[in-house]
């Protein structure tokens, strides 16, 4: 028997794959979006492709279904430092932005609809924050910054535990437990693993080391002296004013959606990565859930993380960030 819905979803790829074979996209009009697992670039994504002329590209990099060979290690976490000229890596990412490489998985949620007049690629990564610098040095004729999303890391990582290891109780991934010993992330450059396994291995519960691993992929970046070259951009300030926050981000963008379009956005609809069904219309409520889930003592072992790493911009006692310490 035919699965119509199979085939209807086959000869959709097929067009959109003939479509991509004869277009040509542009490098200076990609958009980048990077940031942690569960850090709220699947909702930000979606208000982007409110962008006319935009097709979205999604997360090119995982690691099984994504469009670069294993063997070259970019698909968890990589680092590629700023000074790497190898030509082989730039081309590879070149032709991930203008698409020209790509799969089912990475067009998910492109429609046929999306192809005419298609001139922004708007490509979302997870997982490649570190690469921000090489991104901004090796490609200085983009015309629109990349965006670093940052989302404090108590209810990133909180969510990315409850999302993909199915923990969903708080009480399990804060207590003490036999974790034992911290597997290094099999990606390029991990030195920055090694460093701190000691480290990572002294902490006593799943969400302290989900902490830890958050600073290491991010703490760097913040105060990079780079950071110019990118718009960072909090999770915090788009939830509690999300108007007024995207039509910030357009403009240091350099990009236009027309009144009547940004009129009908639904900011406080959530994203079709809300999984487990978590969103809360109150958005002090929504940021604002682990203080009453974490006593006392536990966070004051999380500001202990924050501490090592130097963290300044979150604090483990408040929902949002504190963006004078910066």
């Amino acid at each position: 028997m035919i699965n119509k819905k199979k085939l209807k979803n086959n000869l959709k790829y097929l067009i959109i794959h003939l479509y991509l074979h004869f277009k040509t996209f542009k490098m200076k009009n990609t958009i980048v979006i990077c940031s942690e697992a569960r850090g709220g670039s699947t909702w930000l994504m979606e208000l982007l492709s409110n962008i006319p002329n935009s097709i979205i590209n999604w997360e090119p990099l995982h690691v099984t279904n994504g469009v670069i060979a294993s063997n070259l290690k970019l698909g968890w976490r990589p680092l590629i430092y700023k000074d790497n000229n190898d030509n082989t890596i730039k081309k590879k990412f070149e032709k991930i932005f203008m698409l020209k490489t790509y799969n089912k998985w990475t067009l998910r949620y492109v429609d046929i609809a999306h192809l005419k007049g298609a001139k922004y690629v708007i490509t979302k990564f997870v997982r490649f924050n570190q690469s921000l610098p090489w991104l901004v040095h090796q490609f200085p004729a983009l015309q629109h910054k990349p965006i670093f999303l940052l989302r404090h890391p108590i209810t990133t990582c909180i969510s990315r535990l409850k999302t993909f290891e199915k923990e969903t109780d708080i009480q399990t991934i804060t207590t003490k437990q036999k974790l034992g010993s911290f597997t290094i992330p099999n990606c390029l450059n991990n030195e920055r693993y090694i460093q701190h396994k000691t480290y990572i291995e002294s902490l006593e519960s799943q969400l302290e080391r989900e902490i830890a691993i958050w600073c290491i992929n991010n703490v760097n970046l913040i105060e990079h002296p780079d950071n110019d070259k990118w718009i960072t951009l909090y999770y915090e300030d788009l939830v509690l004013n999300p108007k007024i926050i995207f039509e910030g981000l357009l403009k240091n963008l350099n990009v236009q959606i027309p009144n009547n379009v940004l009129d009908k956005i639904q900011y406080r609809k959530a994203s079709s990565s809300d999984y487990l069904k978590l969103f809360k219309r109150n958005p002090k409520q929504q940021l604002m859930s682990f203080l009453k889930d974490l006593d006392e003592p536990y966070l004051e072992k999380v500001q202990d993380i924050f501490n090592y790493f130097d963290l300044k911009v979150y604090s483990a006692y408040k929902a949002w960030p504190i963006k004078n310490n910066i």
